[in-house]
């Protein structure tokens, strides 16, 4: 009896286990492919991909610095830890280029606008070139956009929200 007692419990605790693993072998299967940033290798991309009169002017410390404050962008403003955001994750350039020039004149960050600019243009061809973002066809995009309300039909360019207005922010 003692023997059929045990031999039920060892069932038991098998079966919770297999469920549990189960259950999170599903999710993690279910998840996207992850992609790992690697910093220096972001830095020779980037390198590479600017033209030499940018090159010229920023040595890889300032293009390390200037990469690292657009990441600080993406992470404050379009980070989703948690699987699929609701709806398409919209880059507005003109909101990275400001934060990016706001931080560097903050950290004495030697840069112009328009290299900036090419900076961020570079960076998100490396994050195209990992697998990190995929752009669409501009058409697919207008129309995922208007599908969200995020575009009109005859706007040219997205009603969002500034990045730092707080009607938005849940946390506000």
């Amino acid at each position: 009896m003692v023997v059929l007692i045990l031999g039920l419990g060892v069932l038991a605790v098998v079966a919770i286990a297999l469920v549990a693993v189960g259950g999170g072998v599903a999710k993690t299967a279910a998840m996207p492919d992850q992609v790992v940033y690697d910093v220096m290798e972001s830095i020779d991309f980037c390198a590479e991909a600017l033209p030499d009169n940018v090159t010229a002017t920023l040595s890889y410390d300032d293009l390390r610095r200037t990469l690292r404050l657009h990441l600080e962008w993406i992470q404050a403003y379009h980070f989703t830890p948690d699987g699929d955001p609701e709806g398409p994750i919209v880059f507005n350039s003109d909101d990275a280029l400001s934060y990016v020039m706001e931080r560097a004149a903050v950290t004495g960050l030697p840069i112009s606008a328009d290299h900036a600019k090419q900076v961020i243009d570079a960076h998100l061809a490396y994050f195209q070139f990992t697998g990190a973002v995929h752009i669409e066809d501009p058409e697919l995009v207008t129309r995922d956009l208007t599908d969200f309300g995020i575009l009109e039909i005859g706007d040219e360019t997205p009603s969002i929200p500034p990045a730092n207005d707080s009607s938005t922010d849940p946390t506000a």
